[in-house]
């Protein structure tokens, strides 16, 4: 079952839907799966004052379920150098602030923990909340957060509007993401069944099980992104695939680049430009995709890029030789802006 918090009668047809073509189930190390080597930023209009620059992506910060963190490219988990340590609760996403230079990481009861520059606006931590929290989102201005919970309900935090929740509805299946839209005015929750719900000024553009005619056959939806740069949103599953609905620009996924990846998808996050994306597995698997791809396959040192969607490594990578042996679950990732 799908949801549209709207109540909208008919389902746009969504953009480029991606089913993919089953194949064999090989593992290709996500460091030679996708990426490419990201454009220039457009150019803003010639008018005085020019337009604010868009905050180019040098790395990003990847976190497990026990608060550990792996730096690559430019990240502050590589000066802050620390890790969550011992919590009572999993930690299950990571939020970056807008200097670069700091960062948020949500647990699932409810707490929210501050690294670097990043302020600690409040958190849930000493709310009776009904479901485990699944995500921290902060706003365009790193001024605020939001924290969902896997039962749709919404906490807003520092200069973070609440436009409403799910929390008093009874959902087909639980929420897994919550992504806000281009100008903050509003926000989407996912369900892992894909159903989207919208709130504020939040356009609803299509759902799972309305592109598929059912439950996609790609697994359960993972995350929900929206373009940043416009309308629309991308919705990822456990097994790869990224579906655009609305004015979403889709640059391709895993499971079109016909491989199967080692471990479930379990997020996406968009580029701030919106040229491109990540999606990010379990493993620590990083697949990225931007507007220059040509191809899902590609050497990283070729692809390593500042700006956009760029690879700058993945945990994978670095199992071996780095003394990383356990990384347990990666929830999330935090680009470096």
């Amino acid at each position: 079952m799908s949801h549209d918090a709207t109540d909208k009668a008919a389902v746009p047809t969504p953009a480029r839907p991606n089913r993919r073509t089953r194949r064999s189930r090989r593992w290709v190390s996500s460091a030679m799966l996708v990426g490419a080597v990201g454009v220039g930023a457009p150019l803003a209009m010639m008018t005085t004052p020019a337009a604010a620059a868009t905050p180019t992506v040098n790395g990003y910060t990847l976190i497990n379920s026990s608060g550990g963190v792996f730096a690559f490219g430019v990240s502050p988990a590589a000066a802050l150098g620390g890790t969550l340590g011992e919590t009572s609760s999993p930690a299950v996403g990571i939020a970056p602030d807008t200097t670069g230079k700091g960062y948020w990481v949500a647990t699932a009861n409810g707490g929210v923990y501050s690294f670097g520059d990043a302020k600690f606006y409040g958190s849930a931590g000493n709310i009776a909340l009904k479901a485990p929290i699944v995500g921290i989102v902060p706003t365009s201005d790193g001024a605020g957060y939001y924290l969902v919970a896997s039962d749709g309900g919404v906490f807003a935090f520092g200069d973070a509007k609440f436009h409403g929740s799910a929390g008093n509805l009874a959902l087909a299946s639980p929420i897994v993401g919550l992504s806000i839209t281009s100008d903050g005015g509003g926000y989407y929750l996912v369900g892992a069944d894909g159903g989207v719900f919208t709130y504020g000024d939040a356009v609803f553009a299509g759902t799972l099980s309305a592109t598929f005619g059912g439950p996609s056959p790609d697994g359960p939806a993972v995350g929900i992104a929206a373009n940043p740069t416009g309308a629309g949103y991308l919705i990822a599953t456990a097994e790869g695939a990224i579906v655009a609905y609305g004015g979403a620009s889709f640059y391709g996924s895993p499971a079109l680049s016909g491989v199967t990846p080692a471990a479930p998808v379990v997020s996406i996050t968009y580029a701030p430009d919106g040229t491109g994306y990540w999606a990010v597995a379990a493993d620590g698997g990083v697949f990225a995709f931007n507007s220059s791809m040509t191809t899902g396959t590609g050497s990283s040192s070729t692809l390593v890029t500042t700006g956009h969607a760029g690879f700058f490594g993945s945990v994978p990578s670095v199992i071996g030789n780095s003394g990383i042996t356990n990384p347990d679950t990666v929830v999330g990732i935090a680009p470096t802006l």
